[in-house]
Parts: C-alpha cells; sequence; structure tokens
C-alpha cells in the first residue's frame, strides 16, 4: 500500500513520516498488517501525512496512534516510539484529561479545545506552546465510528498577541485616565487638530474657559476660522510649522463661543507617535486677556518674569540686548556684567549661532514665533548649556514688529534625567535578566527535586517570597546594593522572633546584588530546614547567624557561621537535599576559600569564608 511521496522540509525528529508510517510492523498491533486495511483507514492516513498542519489519527479499540511529521512537534521526546502504540500509553500523565474527550469523540461529538498549553521540547529546550485541538470522529466503509482524527493548531503566537495587547490596553486605560485628570485640571485651552487643522478634540478645561456648552456643534470645524485679523494669518502659520514637524507660538485675539473676546497665548506643535511621525497637532491656548489690557496685570506680569527661573530677555531689531530677568543673567553668568553691551550673537558659538540667525530669528518674523533645542554658552566658564530656545516677536501699540522677545528654558536638569534614564533603562534590563535566570533555576531545580506539584508548589513559593524580599530591599537602593542586616532580617523573620529565637550579630556589610539575592535564598533554605528539623522546630531551640571581617582593602575576608543549638538531636542525611545543595550553588561564587557543613548533634553549623570584595561593595 503506497501513501505517495513526501515533499517539503524534513521534521526535526528524523526521517519523514510518511516512510515511518509505511516502515512500521503493522501486523503487530491491532491495526493489522497495512495490506489489510479498509480503504477508510488507507484515505485517513494519506490524508493527514500530507496535511500541512500537525494531525494524528486515533484508531480501533486499543486506539492506536497514527501521525504526520507536524505532529512530532508535539510529541518531542515521546517520537517516534509513539508511532502505532495505544494514546493511553504515550500519554499517561494526561490521559485523565484526554480519555473523556476521545470517548465523546468515538461517540459521534467533535470535540474542540482551545488555547491549550503543551511544553514542548525542541532541540533539548522545553518551550510554552499554546496549541487548538479538534477530534472529530473518522466512519469506516460500513458507517460504523472506527477512530477520530485529531488535528492540531499551533496558536502560541496569537496567544502571547492577545496577552500582549490586553497588557497594552490595560497600560493604556491607566495613562488614558491620568491623562484625563491632568486635561480636565487644566485651566488651559488644550485641543487637538487633525492635520487639515479641523478641531477634534478640546479639553473639559478648555471648554469651561471658551465656554463651550455644546463641544459636537464646533468638532470638525477649522481651528483658523476662531481668530480674526493677524491672529488667522498667525494660526494658519502655526499649523504650516506644525506639518512640517516644528513647535510654534503666538499671541491673537478670538471670541468665547458667549462672544467674549479675549486675548490669547498659544503654542502649537505636532503630536508624535512612538515611531517618531506625527498626524495629529496639538493647540496650548492661554488666556492673557487682563495680562494685555491691565496695568495692573502688567506689572504683575513683570514680576513674574522677574521671578522666573527660565531665561527671559529681550533684544532690538538689531540684536543689541535690552533686557534679561535675574534668572537669564544667573544662567550665563552675566550677573555683575553690562548685558546692554551685549547682542544675540554674543551668547552662541558658531554651530548654535548659525541656527539662530538663519532660522530662528527669519522664522520670527515670517511665522511669529520660533523654538527649539539651542546651546548657549556660559560667559564665565565657557560651558555649553542645553536650552529650549522659544523667540517671538515684540511689537509697538500698532502692531509692529520692534525686537525679539525669549522665554528660554534650561533644560540641563531634563538631558541628565533623560541620560540617566536611558541608563536605568539598561540597568533594569540587566538586573531583571538575572532575576530571571535565578527564578528560572529556582524553578527547575524546586520541580525537578520534588515529589509532587503541591509540594513542589508550597517549596516554589516559599523561595520565590525570600527572592522577592532581596528584590525589595533591591529596589529601594535602586538596584546598587543591599545591606546584609536587613536582608537577614527580613528573610528569617517568617521563621521567629529576630532577637529571640534568631539572632543576628555582625558588622555593617553592603552586599553586591547578585550577592543580596544568593544570600536571600540560602538563608531561606537555613531557616525552612531549622524550623521543619533543627532549632527552630521545637519551643527552646536557638539559631545564630553571625560575620566578621578581617583585614582589610583588597585582603579582607569575610567569614559568615550560621549554627544552631537547643534543637532535637542532629542526625547526618545520607545525600544531599535540594536545600543544600541550592544553598552551595547560590554562595559558591562568594566564598571560595572555606565552605564546611558540620552536623553536630547538639546543632547543625554551616561556616563560610571568601574575600570581601567579591560579595560586598
Amino acid at each position: 500500500m503506497d501513501f505517495g511521496k513526501d515533499e517539503g522540509r524534513p521534521p526535526e525528529h528524523g526521517p519523514m513520516m510518511t516512510e515511518r508510517v509505511r516502515a512500521h510492523d503493522w501486523a503487530a498491533s491491532s491495526v493489522g498488517a497495512m495490506a489489510d486495511w479498509p480503504q477508510s483507514l488507507c484515505t485517513a492516513v494519506d490524508i493527514m501525512l500530507h496535511a500541512g498542519q500537525a494531525m494524528c489519527l486515533i484508531w480501533g479499540a486499543d486506539r492506536i496512534q497514527i501521525y504526520n511529521d507536524e505532529y512530532t512537534r508535539i510529541l518531542g521526546d515521546r517520537h517516534p516510539a509513539a508511532l502505532g502504540r495505544p494514546a493511553s500509553e504515550t500519554w499517561p500523565e494526561r490521559w485523565d484529561v484526554l480519555h473523556p474527550l476521545i470517548d465523546r469523540a468515538l461517540s459521534g461529538e467533535r470535540v474542540a479545545v482551545r488555547d491549550q498549553p503543551v511544553t514542548m521540547t525542541r532541540h533539548g529546550v522545553d518551550e510554552q506552546s499554546w496549541w487548538d485541538f479538534a477530534y472529530s470522529p473518522v466512519h469506516d466503509e460500513s458507517g460504523r465510528i472506527a477512530g477520530l482524527l485529531n488535528i492540531c493548531s499551533d496558536v502560541t503566537e496569537r496567544v502571547r498577541a492577545l496577552r500582549d495587547r490586553d497588557m497594552a490596553f490595560e497600560n493604556l486605560r491607566e495613562r488614558e485616565s491620568f491623562t484625563g485628570s491632568v486635561l480636565a485640571s487644566s485651566t488651559d485651552c488644550i485641543k487637538v487638530l487633525d492635520l487639515e487643522g479641523r478641531l477634534a478634540f478640546m479639553s473639559d478645561g478648555g471648554q469651561r474657559v471658551m465656554e463651550v456648552s455644546d463641544f459636537n456643534a464646533i468638532v470638525g470645524c477649522p481651528w483658523p476660522d476662531f481668530w480674526t485679523g493677524n491672529g488667522n494669518r498667525d494660526a494658519k502659520a502655526a499649523l504650516e510649522a506644525a506639518r512640517a514637524g516644528q513647535s510654534s507660538s503666538f499671541i491673537g485675539r478670538a471670541s468665547t463661543m458667549k462672544g467674549n473676546w479675549k486675548w490669547w497665548h498659544v503654542a502649537v506643535s505636532p503630536i508624535f507617535d512612538a515611531d517618531g511621525r506625527w498626524d495629529r497637532i496639538l493647540s496650548v491656548s492661554r488666556d492673557i486677556t487682563e495680562l494685555r489690557e491691565s496695568e495692573e496685570e502688567r506689572d504683575r506680569f513683570v514680576r513674574l518674569v522677574e521671578n522666573s527661573t527660565d531665561f527671559v530677555a529681550m533684544a532690538h531689531l538689531d540684536g543689541r540686548i535690552f533686557y534679561m530677568n535675574d534668572a537669564a543673567r544667573g544662567i550665563v553668568g552675566l550677573e555683575d556684567v553690562d548685558y546692554t553691551t551685549l547682542s544675540i550673537a554674543d551668547f552662541f558659538l558658531p554651530d548654535a549661532l548659525e541656527i539662530v540667525m538663519h532660522e530662528a530669528l527669519p522664522a520670527v518674523a515670517e511665522r511669529g514665533s520660533w523654538s527649539g533645542d539651542v546651546l548657549f554658552r556660559h560667559f564665565g566658564t565657557g560651558e555649553l548649556i542645553p536650552m529650549l530656545y522659544s523667540v517671538f516677536p515684540i511689537t509697538d501699540a500698532s502692531g509692529e514688529m520692534v525686537g525679539y522677545g525669549t522665554v528660554t528654558r534650561d533644560i540641563r536638569e531634563r538631558k541628565q534625567a533623560e541620560e540617566d534614564m536611558r541608563y536605568l533603562n539598561g540597568e533594569l534590563a540587566h538586573r531583571l535578566k538575572n532575576v530571571l535566570t535565578v527564578i528560572q533555576s529556582i524553578a527547575q531545580q524546586t520541580l525537578r527535586n520534588s515529589p509532587d506539584t503541591q509540594t513542589a508548589g508550597k517549596a516554589l513559593s516559599a523561595r520565590l517570597v525570600a527572592l522577592g524580599g532581596a528584590t525589595d530591599i533591591l529596589t529601594g537602593k535602586s538596584w546598587r546594593s543591599a545591606d546584609l542586616r536587613e536582608l537577614a532580617e527580613r528573610t528569617l523573620a517568617p521563621h521567629g522572633g529576630i532577637g529571640e529565637r534568631i539572632i543576628i550579630d555582625g558588622p555593617p556589610i553592603v552586599l553586591q546584588p547578585e550577592a543580596s539575592m544568593a544570600f536571600a535564598l540560602a538563608l531561606h533554605e537555613l531557616a525552612t530546614n531549622a524550623a521543619k528539623y533543627g532549632a527552630l522546630s521545637n519551643h527552646t531551640g536557638i539559631a545564630t547567624l553571625h560575620w566578621s571581617v578581617e583585614g582589610v582593602g583588597g585582603d579582607a575576608r569575610l567569614s559568615v557561621q550560621w549554627s544552631e543549638r537547643g534543637g532535637p538531636p542532629v542526625i547526618p542525611p545520607r545525600c544531599k537535599g535540594f536545600g543544600s545543595v541550592l544553598i552551595e550553588r547560590s554562595l559558591r561564587s562568594y566564598f571560595r576559600e572555606l565552605s564546611a557543613t558540620d552536623y553536630r548533634p547538639e546543632g547543625l553549623m554551616l561556616k563560610l569564608r571568601g574575600r570581601l570584595a567579591d560579595a560586598a561593595l
């Protein structure tokens, strides 16, 4: 009997399944010799073997398995032994789950299982995957159900994508909630426009200040149409700048929806997405009517400028400076200098001056404003100072431009914060990778050395709690270090009263992050063992953790001793448990000179000794 020739790539686990099925000794199974197979079985096997997705045929009273190449990925190390064997022998540990599904399918029901987790072994490595399984009955020539076809689909990417999506949605909801509260609290009129300048959103605070009773009545309206005179021109220029990816600002006059005319200071900028592209525009308008129309308010504004920490200055059209606030003079080192002898060009080195003279100032004259990051120079030290430079025109009563004004912000702290954030993100990724590696190792060893899943779950949970305590301390120290005493108290406290049943003694020691996690795991294992079998298993025993430092500098040695007394008589174990192995593996890198465990009748004692620099800062 011939099932045709195989095509495509070979599977990971060996020869093509067509050849294996053809060569298998079926006469020794309940299926019988291939030459005697009914046409229904031959057809089902032929379809399955040449299918592009994982399939397994279960046939006969013994529920013999026949499967294709793709299904070997699910079987892992069970292949090729699974071919021709009953399904119950291939999946003994899952038979209580599979058996009812197979019975339902063999009774004529189509059974589907979605998003089933399967741990697959590929190239010797266990990988978590998810699959959809569909069990369909297969009829023989008489119409009787003789077997079933299990069609499997790898949905790992879908499951992961859905999880990522749900997490992203949750993060988005949190950000939107925070952003919404900020927008609702702001007294500025915050608007979002499309690239055509049509109104798409206005904050609650903006609707109040603009006296908007029904935003739906103005949504989609061209934003420049809300401005008159020069304001309309400036609004259109700001839109053009935003479409080009630039931020700008202007001052203009517009009325509220109730017809009340007001003066506004408006900042317009593109809204960038994560890829650096923009498809919307942000407009923030601040009501400056009273500042414009009231001499008292203008005086207050002057005082505000004088007390501002921003760099505020004004210059004539020829560039000569005629005003600088105290903050501006302090930022660039001109506290005791007559700044009126200076011009705009004196504040910049050639590269920055090129931007200011040929880009910024022409933009002010043409579009009404310019803003961007520029390096100022310090007149005393020559230091280059990163500044958010915003320039706008100064006009007289008739609206004629008579000079330049700037409100410039020192952004050294922001730049440093951005650099620190990049550094911390890198450090966090590194630390997180280390923690995940430790967790993976603990989980694998715990599961491997536990007699059942309930015991493994409890042991793994306790070890992860101990590891979590260490990471809490490290997080409080920005993952740079952990105090040994604090670490010991937090790890040992659940097992007895500190200072009563558990004595901790030693000088101040600041551990490295990796050593902190190793100590936490080791102390947890020691305390757990003491609580089960040792000094902490009764009401009178005492456990003592003591450490000391000998020598100084690179020759300093750290000695640590754990000792127990007052507990039941100690009997040396016949073989090392996982706890002992975990202690040795955790601390091996930090105590290379001496590591000895003494099972004394009066109580366990563990002595450790190594270079202080290997474990501590």
